[in-house]
């Protein structure tokens, strides 16, 4: 009888040691690392300020009361008012449809994107730990409905304003194209973030909660919309056949600074053996979120023999020219816009972002 009371107490002890003996074999495995998936959820800011190119310089015509200026796209501000205030006086109905109005706004939209990452975390005390962590963004961002509206009426506005202006003159050989082409996000955001986390329990199920911060870089590019013109037209001349041909690109581009975060979360590890504990963390993102719509434009004339020019003789004046040795220059010999900045908004983004994951304590 003795016997069996004596391993019944042996029996007892080891019961009692083994989870003692596993949670301190737990606590001196100080390092965990995490890899986990998740959403990543935010809306971008909208208000900011907008601005259009200046008006160019003076473009010398025939006379001061037919004046005309060097523009660097016809796609917005002075080189669309010019050409639809020309059409106007010769009673052409079709008009450029500019990009003003859609260019006073972000004209982005992204709501969501997966993310994914690693956190390595470094325990140095029972309730208290150390946190580095890098996770990736794949950005949903891209152009919103109504700037690809904009951007499909501007490029069709082109083909009929100028179709019409040169068939309503002494042109032959007349060709006007205009295209469109919208680029998609590529890019992804990098987060590099430090946090500290507070156990809230030390059993197996252990909730925590995090603060700490970071920064977050878009890395690629943001999406973009191009714009590509031509036209090309031939008029008779006491020099003979003289030849007209020029272009117009404007492109549609965005930037997006880095932005320092502020990071507060909770979540919970429930243990699944002595190493492995499976993860969900929620946090949320505080910080200053910047982008700028920048614009660049690429305006060319070809250079013919022989040299002429044609002005409208209209109030305002357009003017074409196919060699500069003819004494005068296109409208469209503006200095090429090269990243002009058009709108550009900055405000505080919160993003919200839920994540499962799996961790190794080592």
């Amino acid at each position: 009888m003795r016997r069996w009371v004596a391993l019944g107490g042996l029996l007892t002890m080891v019961g009692l040691l083994v989870p003692t003996m596993a949670d301190a074999q737990t606590t001196s495995r100080r390092w965990q690392v995490e890899a986990f998936g998740g959403l990543s959820v935010f809306e971008l800011p909208t208000s900011g300020d907008a601005a259009l190119p200046p008006t160019g310089q003076t473009l010398p015509t025939s006379g001061p009361t037919n004046p005309s200026r060097r523009v660097p796209t016809w796609f917005l501000g002075d080189g669309a008012s010019l050409l639809n205030g020309t059409n106007a006086e010769f009673g052409v109905a079709s008009r450029l449809v500019p990009l003003d109005a859609a260019l006073g706004r972000i004209g982005l939209t992204g709501s969501g994107a997966p993310v994914t990452g690693v956190r390595v975390k470094r325990t140095l005390t029972s309730r208290w730990s150390l946190e580095a962590g890098a996770e990736i963004h794949n950005g949903s961002v891209d152009i919103d409905r109504q700037l690809l509206d904009a951007v499909e009426q501007a490029r069709a506005g082109f083909e009929q304003a100028f179709t019409g202006l040169f068939t309503s003159g002494p042109f032959t050989g007349v060709r006007v194209d205009a295209s469109s082409d919208i680029t998609g996000a590529t890019s992804r955001e990098l987060a590099l973030t430090a946090a500290v986390r507070l156990a809230l329990g030390d059993g197996h199920f252990a909730p925590y909660v995090t603060l700490g911060g970071g920064f977050i870089r878009r890395i690629g590019d943001l999406p973009r919309a191009t714009l590509a013109g031509a036209y090309q037209f031939t008029v008779s001349t006491s020099q003979g056949q003289a030849q007209f041909a020029e272009s117009d690109t404007l492109t549609i581009r965005y930037e997006q600074g880095t932005n320092l975060v502020g990071i507060a979360g909770a979540g919970f590890s429930q243990r699944l053996t002595d190493r492995m504990s499976l993860t969900i963390d929620g946090r949320a993102y505080l910080g200053q979120q910047t982008l700028t719509l920048r614009l660049d434009s690429a305006p060319m004339v070809t250079t013919r023999t022989p040299g002429v020019f044609i002005e409208s003789f209209t109030t305002p004046a357009v003017q074409f020219s196919n060699n500069p040795a003819s004494g005068r220059d296109s409208t469209l010999s503006g200095t090429p816009l090269n990243g002009f900045q058009a709108f550009t908004t900055s405000g505080l983004q919160v993003r919200y972002q839920v994540t499962a994951g799996v961790a190794l304590r080592f």
